[in-house]
């Protein structure tokens, strides 16, 4: 039997992420862009000043989910339709060149059960890209065709994807919500992107997978809500990590490696952990008190955060030093009309940003290109709502294992507004990496 999740009191904020996850349960959240001004932010803590919002483009048909740098052009995005995609709903990925344009689009459907709703991930290979969505993988080469593919088929992933490469091949982690409780699935597969192992994990009766980080010995370690830690090797073995005393409530929402240590953040509270994962330090944030982190990024000497914003239709960024000390915090309007799914974040390191993602109803996603070179105040236009005309050549399906449906196309229907970009940001989107 599951045991139910704990209802021992907890402070506020804990309460809080709680409330969230019973009510956002399978929709999983992380990701953003398409713009309007910057929102002012307190500053009483703040030592330097947040970017503002240079670009903005919005892809008609693609609720963007994930990124990664692509190989000879800037990057690539993933996504599917919906906050609850259906299990036929294709994959859409889409390599785009340093000024936003759709230069490569592939449309894959993948072989998932009937009560998967996966969201989906990617990274940068040696040899292209690989993709994942709940149980399911696909090796990408450069032109987007398909090199393989590999799943579990029996396995409801309900949750968005986390992918991370490792000794030997991949590993895939999500999340599958019950009624009762929170179970994390992690999926392996090997360097020829053929299935390899599975396994689901529930240490303290409800586990939710929130990150999925290198461990240094081509493992992985993993972690997430209702807090707890774990080491998992590229075989797939599980060993869970004790949590140190002391460790602030909620701040395993999001993590990154942070040299041979680990760097935790709830949105108003960071923590540092040891190599030997004892506690470091801890940094409270007051300003940053009704934010819920969703992703941490290495910038330059720093780190910065991508937190929930301050309504249904913002996000927002945190810079934190190497200390953990505050340097900025910014909110940003996507769009006054719409409930935005910012879902994920880039950072070139120099003061340029790239957020990206979609919107609860609709299958539009959108980007926000942000730059220290522009004032946080500056307005940045509406999408102009015109649509670049897609190619009258017809599709050609590209070679792929017998059951899956992959089609490529030049581009998407675009709507687009843009500012002058500045070398530094042109850089982020056009990063060889």
């Amino acid at each position: 039997m599951v045991r139910q999740p704990s209802t021992d009191a907890a402070e506020p904020r804990t309460l809080n992420r709680r409330r969230y996850l019973a009510i956002a349960g399978a929709a999983g959240l992380a990701g953003a862009t398409g713009l309007g001004a910057a929102r002012p932010a307190d500053a009483q803590q703040e030592t330097a000043s947040p970017p503002g919002v240079a670009a903005r483009r919005e892809y008609e048909q693609l609720r963007i989910t994930g990124t990664a740098p692509s190989h000879g052009g800037a990057r690539v995005f993933v996504g599917r339709r919906g906050t609850r995609p259906a299990p036929d709903d294709p994959v859409r990925i889409a390599a785009v060149g340093p000024d936003g344009e759709a230069r490569l689009r592939t449309d894959i459907t993948p072989d998932l059960p009937d009560d998967a709703h996966a969201i989906p991930d990617v990274v940068r290979t040696e040899n292209g890209y690989a993709v994942a969505a709940g149980p399911w993988l696909a090796r990408l080469a450069p032109d987007l065709s398909v090199l393989s593919i590999g799943k579990e088929g029996s396995i409801p992933a309900t949750q968005r994807t986390t992918l991370l490469p490792v000794d030997g091949g991949f590993v895939v982690g999500f999340t599958e919500s019950l009624p009762d409780a929170f179970w994390t699935w992690l999926v392996g597969f090997d360097a020829d992107g053929s299935y390899a192992w599975h396994h689901r994990h529930n240490v303290n009766g409800s586990q939710a997978l929130e990150f999925l980080l290198p461990d240094g010995d081509g493992g992985a370690i993993t972690g997430g809500t209702f807090p707890w830690l774990a080491r998992v090797s590229a075989d797939g073995d599980f060993e869970p990590i004790d949590l140190p005393e002391g460790l602030p409530s909620g701040v395993l929402q999001t993590g990154i490696r942070d040299g041979d240590g680990l760097l935790l953040c709830s949105g108003d509270t960071t923590a540092r952990l040891d190599a030997e994962f004892a506690l470091d330090w801890t940094r409270e944030y007051e300003s940053v008190a009704e934010q819920q982190a969703r992703e941490l990024q290495p910038d330059g000497d720093g780190f910065v955060v991508r937190t929930t914003g301050e309504d249904a239709h913002d996000f927002g960024l945190v810079s934190i030093d190497a200390d953990g000390s505050l340097r900025w915090r910014q909110s940003y309007d996507v769009d006054d009309n719409r409930n935005v799914d910012p879902r994920t974040l880039a950072a070139a390191g120099d003061g340029t940003y790239l957020v990206a993602g979609g919107y609860n109803e609709g299958e539009a996603g959108w980007t926000f290109a942000l730059s220290q070179s522009v004032s946080p105040s500056t307005p940045t236009p509406t999408a102009t709502g015109t649509t670049t005309p897609a190619s009258t050549d017809t599709p050609t399906a590209s070679p792929t294992p017998a059951g899956t449906t992959t089609t490529s196309v030049p581009g998407f229907g675009v709507a687009t507004a843009f500012l002058g970009l500045g070398a530094s940001l042109a850089g982020l989107l056009g990063r060889d990496e």
